[in-house]
């Protein structure tokens, strides 16, 4: 790489031209095609294990307690002489565990505590590779793309993720989960062999130590005036905590409202992914980069009342997946408006730091949420926990950018 910053495209076509996006592209996708069966799976797996959503929420618990240590992954992506390097060591890493999970359910050997050893080490693993990808964005495509680049790779890999929850919930029906385990490890392996040919070398000069490289990261959450990062920081960890409520409530409502529940489990995840597919599509043609406070706080409210109508509609499958289509189709503007502000804004440099320092923030009240809303599903029933979420998150909008000014007008 010369250092250039490279050129605005003009529109989605002119993307696609960029040879090293469309290799991020493919790759991406095909490994979040292999991890969307890798979801719908083991939280079905999960479930079927016990029978008990709790299982279901101890799962999302160790997932997102790893994901929230991201910050290992942070200096070890930025010190990466060739961001290639890791995301090929990640996708492999993750067939061999994939991999791990099917022999043992097709030996009958798994048990809930062998799953939640493997959950961690995929999330462990996955925490460098969701890094890798996150960083290349803003090195490879121009600033007033970045919108229009995360849009195009959310809905490639969010087309494949519906491809995947379509197989994943077919295989769920037909030869059970064990398989499903195995396609992922094979989607994962092809993500290795296409991101092969993409190159993307460190843009740093100097070498400093690793330890030096950790607290660097942190001391970026606190440059600026009024401190914007760690403002944020705090926004993203009061919506963080209840955004598993969506899978948590499908995986609930097919197993309690529907009579073939893994044929609505099936329909009503890859209806969601639908919806967050075009919601990407639209965001990046819409490209509101001086809205982006506008985009969060009413990404919430929407997100919140859609989905107090989904729980309501149940059991009716055509109305429900249709209700959570438009929850996944408003569900994404929040972390949409979140990553695309950081990657116009963090140094290219130290942007895998900053990221993955600030989903500490986003991680830790995620995995506890995830616990504490499947315990109250279990307590309350759905609807009264979908109108619970939908006014804290409302509560969260409302008052996020009233108390904590550098909300107030996100833009770039």
């Amino acid at each position: 790489m010369d250092g250039k910053q490279p050129e605005a495209s003009g529109g989605y076509a002119g993307l696609l031209r960029n040879r090293r996006f469309v290799l991020a592209i493919v790759s991406s996708a095909l490994g979040d095609g292999g991890y969307s069966l890798y979801a719908i799976a083991v939280l079905w797996l999960s479930f079927q294990l016990t029978g008990s959503l709790a299982v279901s929420g101890l799962v999302l618990l160790v997932e997102f307690g790893m994901y929230s240590i991201t910050f290992i992954a942070g200096p070890t992506v930025d010190r990466a002489r060739n961001l290639r390097s890791v995301l090929a060591a990640g996708y492999g890493l993750q067939a061999l565990l994939a991999c791990t999970i099917g022999l043992a359910v097709d030996l009958g050997q798994l048990t809930v505590p062998v799953l939640l050893v493997l959950v961690g080490a995929i999330s462990l693993v996955w925490d460098f590779t969701w890094t890798a990808n996150n960083a290349l964005v803003p090195r490879i495509v121009a600033r007033d793309d970045l919108f229009r680049a995360n849009g195009l790779m959310g809905a490639v890999g969010g087309g494949n993720t519906i491809a995947g929850y379509a197989v994943g919930a077919a295989l769920l029906l037909v030869v059970g989960a064990g398989d499903a385990m195995f396609l992922y490890a094979a989607l994962q392996a092809a993500a290795l062999l296409v991101v092969l040919p993409l190159s993307v070398p460190a843009q740093r000069t100097a070498e400093t130590q690793m330890l030096a490289d950790f607290w660097e990261g942190w001391r970026e959450l606190g440059r600026g005036t009024g401190r914007p990062l760690l403002q944020l920081a705090a926004f993203i960890a009061f919506q963080g905590f209840f955004v598993q409520a969506p899978v948590l409530l499908v995986t609930l409502l097919a197993g309690l409202r529907f009579a073939d529940p893994s044929l609505a489990y099936g329909i009503l995840f890859a209806s969601y992914a639908v919806g967050r597919v075009l919601g990407e599509l639209l965001l990046g043609h819409w490209n509101p980069r001086r809205r982006l406070t506008s985009l969060m706080s009413g990404g919430m409210v929407g997100t919140g009342l859609l989905l107090v109508a989904a729980v309501d509609a149940a059991p009716l499958l055509v109305a429900s997946a249709a209700l959570w289509f438009l929850v996944g189709l408003v569900g994404v503007a929040f972390y949409s408006a979140f990553l695309v502000y950081l990657q116009a804004h963090v140094p290219a440099d130290r942007f895998g730091r900053v990221l993955t320092d600030l989903y500490v923030f986003r991680g830790i009240p995620t995995a506890v949420g995830a616990a504490a809303i499947s315990l109250l599903a279990t307590l309350w029933g759905p609807e009264p926990l979908a109108i619970f979420i939908a006014l804290a998150w409302t509560a969260i909008a409302v008052t996020g950018p009233t108390l904590l000014p550098a909300l107030r007008h996100l833009e770039f």
